[in-house]
Parts: structure tokens; sequence; C-alpha cells
């Protein structure tokens, strides 16, 4: 047999993430020329990077370890409600990538309060002295749009001068804060959101876990922590389903105002997602399924030509199944993602999209000469039998070609994937 010659392939690896080198020479196999191999990346919403090819205008990616793309666009590039130019703020995007999101930017002093502002000109949003514990008064608003809370009166000393009160007396501790005072209010945060029933929720502040709670029966929970600083804060949320499946990441980025309650409410987790097949024949079904909030509407979006979108309940457990008929899809790849959608009287409740999930819709052939992947049939699929692809990448092998559709494509790498063990 001729001395086998080392065959050096590179390839994107999805499991493993990096580039590898591998020299690899079955044995008994003589050396033939190089094949060369590529491996098509598909790219998603949320993955960080605007694929404007595919529609995308912007990406949000998934903070703080994926950064969002926005471009060269920044707030200023977009006017407030009266029309004119933002002055400052963190361009962002839409979570379905569709175009940019503004709800960071803001102009101090154009009289109207922004969402990262505490107040702007007489604009205090629902804060008032009394909402912020005292018994009366009038707030004022800063050069730099923060509450001011001095013209108000401490609950300490409703008859005495305003900003002057003294400290608690028999009837309690104060609930308001006076300049000069002993005790101050503490600076609180409390979120209320939904996620899936019985799920743990992990809360973190700037890419850092700060607390883990637990939801109910029907998927509510209550979080509220003192220990975080006054100031723009990037909140992180993210569950995990009775199955495993992990929710993408939902941030939120918003003022702790200086002591005083700030009330996030309506934060709500995306649904999990998965399928139970990588690759069917054009035609057959392929089931969707995952959790979320019970008893809601579940609208699932599958990426075609024309983009498809399904709707399905989820049951009093918070799971929602989809049994679809890939007839009208084409033979390529293609993605579903899902959200749900519930009415709260008047209102539309709708949550932002699913990660998304990919699968292969095709002509399959009969049954491979190796099945379920495993190549060198040692009852694992590992970096071995993924070198045994990569050699036969291109040819007809009847062994790798785990499709049986006539060649050694992306398609049978997906398939591996799909069997992959480690």
């Amino acid at each position: 047999m001729p001395p086998c010659l080392s065959k050096r392939i590179f390839a994107v690896f999805f499991v493993i993430a990096g580039i590898f080198s591998f020299y690899f020479c079955p044995e008994g196999i003589a050396a033939d020329p190089f094949v060369p191999t590529t491996v098509e990346i598909k790219l998603m919403c949320g993955d960080g990077y605007a694929e404007h090819s595919s529609g995308e205008v912007c990406d949000p990616g998934s903070p703080p370890k994926i950064m969002p793309d926005v471009g060269t666009s920044t707030c200023q590039d977009f006017n407030d409600i009266f029309g004119n130019p933002f002055a400052s703020g963190d361009l962002t995007c839409r979570s379905d990538c569709a175009y940019y999101a503004t709800s960071t930017c803001y102009t101090c002093g154009n009289t109207y309060k922004e969402e990262p502002e505490e107040c702007d000109h007489n604009d205090f949003g629902n804060f008032t002295c009394i909402t912020l514990g005292f018994v009366s008064g009038s707030l004022l608003c800063t050069p730099d749009c923060r509450i001011n809370s001095v013209n108000c009166v401490p609950m300490e000393n409703p008859a005495g001068t305003p900003g002057h009160g003294s400290g608690g007396g028999s009837a309690g501790g104060p609930t308001g804060f006076s300049p000069g005072a002993e005790t101050e209010q503490e600076t609180k945060v409390i979120i209320q959101g939904k996620s899936y029933p019985h799920a743990d929720v992990h809360v973190l502040v700037d890419g850092k876990v700060i607390g883990i709670v637990e939801t109910d029966a029907k998927a509510d929970f209550y979080f509220e922590t003192n220990d975080i600083a006054p100031g723009v804060a990037s909140f992180g949320f993210w569950s995990e389903d009775k199955d495993g499946l992990k929710s993408t990441l939902l941030t939120l980025t918003f003022r702790v105002i200086s002591r005083a309650v700030t009330t996030i409410t309506g934060v709500y987790i995306s649904p999990t997602i998965e399928v139970d097949k990588q690759s069917v024949t054009q035609g057959d079904d392929i089931t969707i399924y995952g959790q979320t909030v019970p008893q809601t509407e579940v609208h699932i979006h599958i990426n075609s030509d024309a983009e498809i979108v399904e709707k399905t309940d989820s049951k009093d457990s918070g799971d929602w199944r989809l049994t679809f008929n890939t007839s009208p899809l084409e033979n390529d790849f293609h993605t579903a993602k899902a959200m749900f959608q519930v009415a709260a009287g008047d209102n539309i409740i709708q949550s932002g999209f699913s990660r998304s999930v990919s699968f292969y819709v095709g002509k399959i052939g009969g049954e491979a000469a190796c099945p379920n992947a495993d190549l060198n049939h040692d009852g694992r699929v590992n970096i071995t039998d993924f070198s045994i692809l990569l050699y036969y990448w291109g040819t007809d092998n009847a062994c790798a070609d785990q499709n049986q559709n006539g060649v050694v494509d992306l398609i049978d790498f997906s398939i591996m994937m799909f069997y992959w063990t480690g």
C-alpha cells in the first residue's frame, strides 16, 4: 500500500469552537488529492451580527457576552417625540432584528422624560413626593435630569419646615429622605414578570448573577433587592425549563433611582424551543415544542421563502407542541423561533422571540451504510467520525453519506451533530 499522505483540513466546528487541524488517513486507504472542504455557518437574529443579506437591519446580541451590532448608527440619528435628534444614550436593536430600538436614547432638557431619565423639567413620570415616601411637597428636577426631593416633607416631620425633618419618633422610623437627616430611605429595585411554571429565574446585573427566584404555578415571579447602586444598570434574565432547555437572555437597561423604590414590571422571558428531528424528508412531519407561560397563544415563525407563522396553545403546565407538515418548505435548511401572546384586558402582552432552532428538509434516500453517523462503528459519534466525514467530503462514500443523496455535504454534517456523543 502506498504511504499515506497527511491531509490538513481546516473546518469551523459547531460543537467545539475554534479552528482545528486534523491529520487523518484511515487504515487501508491510499493517498489521493486533497479535497477542499467548506462548512457554511447559518447566522441568526441574536448572534451579535447584523446579516443584512437576510433582511436583518441590526442585531441585539446577548449582552454582556455578545454585544449588539447597530453598525455606525447612534441615538443622534433618530428623533425624540418633538422631532429633534436625541442628544444622548446607547442605541440598541429590536429583538426581531427588524429595526433599531431607541428606548435607551434621551435628551435631557427637552421637557419630556424619556425612559433612561428620572425626570425632565416638570415631567416626573409617575413619581411624586408621596410615591417616594414623603408626606407632601413638590419634586425638583436637576439639570442632569435627576430627581431632587429637597422640597418634600418627610413623614416624621409633617408639620415642620420642608426638607428639615428630624429623626424617627415613637411612631416609627422615617420613610422619606431629608438632607441632613440621620436616616435615609433605602434604594430598592422590585422586578415582576413571567417565565415557566416552577422554574428558576436567574437575575443578573451588568453580567453578574445577583439572585435566583422561583416562579409559581402560573409562571409569575417576584424579585427585590436593595443591594444595588443608583444609576443606569443593565439587568439580564434567563430561565431553564423542566426539560433542561434554556431561554434566551432577556436584557433591560434602566435607571435605578437613588433613595426610592424602582419597580419594573412586564419582564416576560421568551419560550424555550426544540425540534424532534434535525432532518426530514419533504412532506414528513416535524414536531416543534417547548415551554412557556401557561394558557397563552404561542406563535411559531418558520423561516422559508415566505415566512410561515403557525399558532398553538400552551397547556396548564406551560408545555406547548406543534406538529408541522413540511410539504410547503423547500429542500433546504430552515429555522424556527417562538414567542407567546396573551390578552390582558384591552392590551396584548407579547414576549420576545426564543432562540432559533434549525432543521433540514430534503429528499433522503435509503438507509446509510453507517447508521446514526457512527462512521467507525465504535458505538460513539465523536471527533474520529468527524475526521472520516471530512476525508470523504464531496464524494459519494456510502458510509459518510448519511442521507444517501449521493454526496457527502453539510446535510450529513448536520445529521452527525444530531447524533453527537463526544
